[in-house]
């Protein structure tokens, strides 16, 4: 029926989630017609990543299935935008999102429901409309959705179709494609880039433009894999056995390279592939129903083995060809898949188990074959660059492969603010105890039950000052171990230790502090540095100028290499530092109406 959608109102609801009622809030906003009453409802989620601290993955995946696709696909643990959605010439689409999303609150759409008698009236665009004009979208929010039908049809092209129509209603309210994913972004800011591309310019996504050659992923899976929303994998089954069992019978390479990296024993896999050369050359080049040739394959499953006979047959072979080609369902290169496979495991590990035992050695091989073969410069030889990568560095500046030039400056700048604190808060004291200090409540129970007197302190005081001091030495001398931070001492802190202290107690003390400070506590470490930076401070801006690396946070990894006995404390990402909600805020109204 026809319906002026002018004479509608809009009425916005919020209530704040029932386990994460500060980080979380379900919106619902209703289009009611003066005289139809309702006739659509948008319902939505406001996500504040700044109080999700460190466990972004673990509320969305709380939350439902469709949020932790969302974050894993988009975002690091952090909330902040994958670098390979900025950097990638690629991955990155149209390039019009950038580190502005690592930032602000997050309004994620749900779901718009319109009765079937109400359509084509613009309901659905003026409820969005609505949600980009209500103040839970102020500056520095952006907002995003995974447009695709909330209900399975029938029919693959039943689905396609109510998938475009879906993808034109957000594409006409200005949400534009992040990166070549299958989620899109709205800024409410006119001037953000995004607002100037045109419908057109806007690319596909991964999915989407290869179903366009090859048919639908979602029915095309191959042996033990199943496809996520952006085109990456997880191991998983067909829908019917018939179909696994005549997709391995068709690519039987493949199958055996996925086969023998989930356990399955294959028998002399590079024989296997040497003999398929043999008879048929095109086999070591035949692409799967993803678009997968067997480097592909080989390189997701992380099979070092088949990488290396792959790489190694004739020039002939045309199998060095396919080593940049990502005419695929992911859109990547043999390369980038294995890397996606390795950030996937890490993540996986660090949400569900809050540590993760470093990278599988035989990643480390197929990236270094396949960098060496895209004719990187590889200067390290094939075993030292595992040993380098093997703890994630990824800037190759990480001394000892895990303490990476930031984490360095980030605990010695924590280190010497810390110990001038300690020795300015004896000012003017005497012997008394110093009981309620954070630095020695984060002693052990038995050493805070005996007396803690000034000279305790103070000497305290003086190991974290060597702390300090170690981490200015360059290599493996400028690891703050209880070796190296002992000679730095140069005999001091003989009250300390005397009384049962220990260096570990005091990297524990700094550590602690830096991680509180980070962007897994209330990240005002990082907000410093960026003003400081602003303001021209040298330190800060030589700070700014340092590579980045996945080591960069990584306080679980410090704390098991300096072998501390707080370790497990230090994977509660989230958790550590009391209840998320401490913080005394006031809580807004339970409910919001907006007329």
């Amino acid at each position: 029926m026809a319906l002026d959608i002018a004479q509608c109102t809009a009425v916005v609801q919020t209530e704040p989630h029932g386990e994460h009622p500060r980080a979380l809030k379900h919106v619902w906003i209703e289009a009611r017609h003066p005289t139809e009453g309702r006739v659509g409802l948008l319902t939505a989620l406001h996500i504040d990543r700044d109080r999700c601290r460190g466990d972004f993955f673990g509320i969305m995946d709380e939350e439902s299935q469709e949020l932790s696709d969302f974050a894993l696909t988009l975002f690091d643990r952090l909330g902040h935008l994958k670098s390979e959605l900025v950097e990638n010439d690629h991955l990155k689409g149209s390039g019009v999102w950038g580190r502005e999303l690592d930032r602000g609150p997050i309004l994620y759409v749900e779901d718009i429901q319109v009765p079937e008698k109400f359509r084509r009236n613009g309901v659905a665009s003026f409820l969005l409309q609505n949600l980009a004009k209500s103040n839970l979208a102020a500056v520095g929010t952006f907002l995003y959705a995974w447009p695709t039908p909330t209900i399975r049809p029938e029919t693959e092209d039943e689905w396609k179709r109510q998938h475009d129509a879906a993808v034109d209603l957000f594409h006409k309210n200005h949400y534009r494609r992040v990166g070549r994913t299958s989620f899109l972004c709205y800024a409410p800011d006119p001037a953000h880039p995004s607002r100037a591309l045109a419908i057109a310019d806007d690319v596909d996504s991964h999915v989407n433009s290869f179903q366009g050659r090859g048919g639908p992923a979602s029915m095309q899976q191959g042996a033990g894999l199943r496809v996520l929303p952006d085109g990456t994998f997880a191991w998983g089954e067909h829908a019917a056995q018939d179909a696994n069992e005549a997709n391995d019978a068709q690519y039987p390479l493949h199958f055996m390279m996925e086969a023998s990296a989930i356990g399955i024993p294959v028998r002399d896999l590079p024989g296997a592939i040497r003999d398929a050369y043999g008879q048929n050359p095109a086999a070591v080049r035949q692409k799967d129903d993803r678009g997968f040739t067997p480097l592909h394959a080989a390189a997701y499953a992380v099979n070092a083995q088949a990488v290396r006979t792959l790489l190694a047959l004739p020039a002939t072979s045309g199998v060095l060809e396919d080593i940049r080609e990502r005419d695929n369902v992911a859109g990547r290169t043999p390369l980038e898949l294995c890397e996606q496979k390795m950030r996937d495991i890490k993540e996986s590990m660090q949400t569900l188990l809050g540590t993760w035992p470093g990278h599988n050695s035989d990643a480390l091989r197929v990236v270094y074959m396949l960098k060496r073969a895209m004719g990187e410069d590889m200067s390290l030889a094939e075993d030292e660059f595992v040993d380098q990568r093997r703890f994630g560095c990824t800037c190759g500046q990480c001394t000892d492969g895990w303490l990476s030039p930031r984490m360095r400056y980030r605990l010695l700048s924590e280190a010497e603010i810390t110990s001038d604190t300690m020795n300015m808060s004896t000012w003017g004291m005497g012997s008394e105890s110093f009981t309620s200090d954070l630095a020695i409540l984060r002693l052990p129970e038995d050493l805070r039950e005996g007396r803690i007197t000034k000279s305790f302190y103070l000497d305290y005081a003086a190991v974290v000052r060597a702390i300090a001091s170690v981490l200015r030495r360059p290599g493996a001398a400028g690891l703050p171990t209880a070796a190296n931070v002992e000679s730095a001492l140069r005999g001091q802190g003989a009250r300390f230790f005397s009384q049962g202290g220990r260096v570990e107690y005091a990297v524990d003390y700094v550590l602690h502090c830096a991680m509180e400070q980070s962007p897994y506590g209330d990240g005002t470490w990082d907000r410093d540095r960026e003003d400081l930076t602003a303001e021209g401070d040298a330190a800060s801006v030589t700070y700014a100028a340092m590579p980045t690396c996945d080591n960069d946070l990584d306080f679980v990894r410090v704390a098991q290499k300096l072998g501390l006995e707080t370790a497990d404390s230090y994977r509660g990402v989230g958790t550590s530092f009391g209840n998320l909600y401490d913080d005394g805020e006031e809580d807004e109204d339970e409910y919001m109406d907006e007329e």
